[in-house]
């Protein structure tokens, strides 16, 4: 049995994708045996149901995030008695701090996944500055060389790292998918020719390229009069969205559901037609893997990070950042249900390369080498 230390500054009830990856591993480590203990702030009045989860103080901030006090006596007396062999860090500010700390006083391996490209969202905390990117890089880059080994969750994140001037070995393990939450679609897709079913599923946030994706939706809908689309997901930009649909005409076609528990998600998913997305910043594609999973045929603007999941022309349609391109491959779909059909299958199929039980044997493999290599070097003359 390995014991394992994660630390990060947000888990739940926060949706975002870290927190379903961390969520997603933890799962896949302690079924096959091991120990996880996850330090995370506290959650607005939240009770966590899972066991050894600690929780730092924290201030509360805006809609369900907080922002953890690094002053937990606590957790300092806790740490060491749980001899733990290794850590792993999801955030490298904050408690990513004190997993270096605890790394650096307790002798103990640390491994950091690098799941965002902090430089390309300096505009959340008002500065979109090329001072501010490159000063991003420089802290991000200096932390990573803290840690012993880093996780990119995509080839995408791993090209980029050069510029952070990262100097440690770096693996690329994805965030899994949990095929167990996907049972086998009880309708294929466009069974229905009255209601065809579109469905996007992440934040409702700038990075994510959602006002031309309702551009593009509304120039497809004026030729199908069975279009529809829900966007799955809450974020700063949805109020916005929402008037930004009534200026196209499509206001009544769009469904704004806002923020939706891990556990509806896959419900979402198998009662649509079709999954669109065209975010062109990811890292990784676990929302583009969860609806693989859920046999859907996929319309994506062209991504590095996507397509490393995807397959063009097999389990999806790609366009460059075009609307009209983009309607195009949707319309191709819903006049040829049989081939979106197809394509829902063999993304269903594909998805199972991305099992949780399969991603959790690499992750223990890294953290096996990274303990081996770490005590090796300290024994090293």
């Amino acid at each position: 049995m390995m014991r394992i230390g994660m630390f990060s500054n947000a888990y739940k009830p926060i949706i975002s994708g870290v927190v379903r990856s961390i969520s997603l591993y933890r799962k896949g480590l302690e079924e096959a045996g091991h120990f996880v203990a996850l330090f995370a702030p506290e959650g607005r009045g939240y009770e966590d149901d899972e066991p050894f989860i600690f929780r730092y103080p924290a201030v509360p901030l805006r809609m369900d995030y907080t922002f953890p006090v690094v002053m937990a006596p606590q957790i300092t007396w806790l740490v060491p008695r749980l001899k733990l062999q290794v850590l792993h860090a999801h955030h490298p500010f904050i408690l990513g701090k004190e997993a270096v700390n605890f790394s650096q006083a307790l002798g103990i391996p640390l491994v950091f996944t690098f799941h965002t490209l902090y430089h390309e969202y300096t505009h959340y905390v008002g500065f979109e500055t090329d001072i501010a990117k490159r000063l991003t890089k420089r802290l991000v880059g200096d932390y990573a060389n803290q840690a012993h080994r880093i996780i990119a969750p995509s080839a995408r994140v791993l090209e980029l790292l050069p510029e952070y001037r990262i100097e440690r070995p770096v693996d690329i393990l994805p965030t899994p998918v949990d095929l167990s939450v996907f049972p086998p679609r009880q309708h294929p897709p466009l069974i229905n020719d009255k209601r065809k079913q579109l469905v996007y599923v992440g934040r409702v946030a700038k990075e994510k390229n959602l006002d031309f994706l309702l551009r593009a939706f509304a120039r497809a809908a004026a030729e199908d009069p069975a279009l529809h689309l829900k966007v799955v997901g809450g974020g700063p930009e949805l109020g916005a969205l929402g008037k930004y649909a009534e200026s196209l005409g499509v206001a009544a076609r769009v469904n704004f559901l806002g923020p939706v528990p891990f556990d509806q998600v896959p419900r979402e998913l198998l009662t649509s037609d079709i999954f669109v997305f065209a975010s062109t910043t990811e890292t990784q594609g676990l929302v583009v893997l969860e609806a693989m999973a859920a046999g859907l045929p996929l319309v994506l603007v062209n991504s590095v990070a996507l397509l490393e999941s995807a397959r063009p022309g097999v389990d999806c349609l790609v366009s460059v950042e075009d609307e009209i391109e983009f309607a195009e491959n949707i319309l191709l779909l819903v006049r040829n249900p049989g081939r979106a059909r197809a394509m829902g299958r063999a993304a269903r199929a594909n998805a199972e390369r991305f099992s949780v039980p399969v991603l959790t044997q690499r992750l223990l493999g890294i953290y096996q080498e990274t303990i081996d290599d770490y005590h090796r070097a300290s024994h090293a003359p």
